[in-house]
This record gives structure tokens, C-alpha cells and sequence, in this order.
């Protein structure tokens, strides 16, 4: 089945995200580029999840972004698995 809303050009994200909850989809929008230029209203539009990168917004590299979730979707960001550590001894070799 093809997703009417990924063609390239620009539809209205409110019809875009309704449709994808419709089919039982989580949605999140990648707010970067359109934060700082066009204002978001996340009670009207609602999606799951919304990423931010802080570069994209202020224009220099931070390395920081964000990831904001509403209460209901949070459950669902679970980590099965532990992938890291904490650092115990970094050396200089010069």
C-alpha cells in the first residue's frame, strides 16, 4: 500500500499525520527545518513524537537535538538491551 503523503512534495501535515494514526501508525515528525521557519502547533496537528536538532535551529553545530514524546507514547520507548558503558580510564598517549 502506498502512503499518499511521501511523494517529495508538501501536503498538509495535519491531513498527512491523521491518516497515518488511521492505520494504527506511531508518527513522529522531524521538526528541525520547520520549527524556526514556520511555527508548530503540536495540539492541533498531535503527532507521537517530534526530534529536534538544535544545528539545524541555531545554525552552528551544537551536536544536540531532542526527542519529545507525549505521556501516552512514552511506554513505548523501551530499551531492551544494554548497548554501552560508563568510561573508567582514558589515557593521553602523547
Amino acid at each position: 500500500m502506498s502512503f499518499p503523503c511521501d511523494s517529495g512534495i508538501k501536503h498538509p501535515i495535519k491531513d498527512c499525520i491523521a491518516m497515518a494514526k488511521s492505520m494504527g501508525w506511531d508518527v513522529l515528525l522531524d521538526a528541525a527545518a520547520l520549527a524556526p521557519s514556520g511555527g508548530l502547533d503540536l495540539e492541533e496537528i498531535s503527532p507521537d513524537f517530534v526530534s529536534l536538532s538544535f544545528y539545524k535551529i541555531f545554525g552552528y553545530p551544537t551536536g544536540i537535538g531532542a526527542l519529545v514524546a507525549r505521556k501516552a507514547s512514552l511506554s513505548k520507548l523501551t530499551k531492551p538491551w544494554f548497548g554501552g558503558g560508563t568510561v573508567q580510564v582514558v589515557t593521553d598517549p602523547r
